[in-house]
């Protein structure tokens, strides 16, 4: 992987309704904030990690990363978080830009270790807008590797009222991988305090 030619954007702008908790991914699971888990398993293998979130930033200062926050519509959906980065990327990288962006939510911490790799293998292999995964017949779009040249495509599908990058794919080139889940862990949203009580667990029982 040719690191410096990408950078990498959590997910993290809901509102946390579900889990009634806005800021989500500080919660914990064995005393580290989902958020720094996420950072864990990506930040040494992507150019610069941003963080998509629209409240509390004080909260996030800490991690010393770049906090963006919606461009329009906040609260909308994730692919305006995408959009967002991408913008904050041509109006603030001047010098090495990368040309792809890494996506990743910050409410699943737990995913294959070698996900990012064959995520950037299938980009890399023939020019795309997107790749995105898919695990046992079930997709995952946010996990997800975009090229910085669709940005006018996200802006014009936000402009129709689209928010979800499920919702677009058919409107891009873009390359859907399987991978296999090596744990039940792997791919568990924690969007509610039955998913945070058995990601608990299931780490205890590691």
């Amino acid at each position: 992987m040719q690191q410096e030619r990408l950078f990498a954007v959590i997910l993290a702008g809901g509102k946390g309704s579900r889990i009634e908790n806005p800021d989500k991914p500080l919660i914990k699971l064995s005393s580290t904030p989902l958020i720094e888990l996420c950072l864990q398993k990506i930040q040494d293998k992507v150019a610069q990690v941003v963080l998509s979130i629209n409240h509390n930033p004080e909260k996030y200062i800490h991690l010393n990363l770049p906090l963006i926050p919606d461009a329009r519509d906040s609260y909308q959906g994730p692919l305006i978080g995408i959009y967002s980065a991408m913008e904050w990327i041509e109006n603030n990288v001047l010098t090495e830009r990368p040309e792809a962006l890494l996506c990743i939510p910050a409410d699943v911490p737990f995913f294959p270790e070698d996900l990012i790799s064959k995520l950037w293998k299938a980009y890399s292999k023939e020019e795309c807008d997107v790749v995105w995964c898919q695990c046992d017949d079930q997709v995952q779009p946010l996990f997800s590797i975009w090229s910085l040249s669709c940005r006018d495509k996200l802006k014009r599908a936000i402009d129709e009222g689209l928010y979800g990058p499920k919702l677009i794919m058919d409107r891009l080139r873009n390359r859907l991988i399987t991978v296999k889940r090596e744990s039940e862990l792997e791919f568990l949203n924690i969007n509610d305090q039955e998913s945070l009580k058995i990601a608990q667990e299931m780490i205890n029982f590691r």
